[in-house]
């Protein structure tokens, strides 16, 4: 799988889940959860309505 840059929403969304987005990318995007790999190699799924 090819990772992808965030969008801005992306990254305000994913920063009130916690995260520091600048070391996040999106692995795949699903209609309920964002599945994230970060710069060091660690894996996150991220459900799209458990933030804020």
């Amino acid at each position: 799988m090819s990772k992808k840059n965030l969008t801005s929403k992306q990254k305000t969304y994913i920063a009130s889940c916690g995260l520091k987005p600048n070391n996040w990318y999106i692995e795949t995007e699903t209609k309920d959860a964002y599945y994230l790999v970060s710069k060091t190699g660690q894996h996150r799924l991220i459900k799209k309505e458990n933030c804020k």
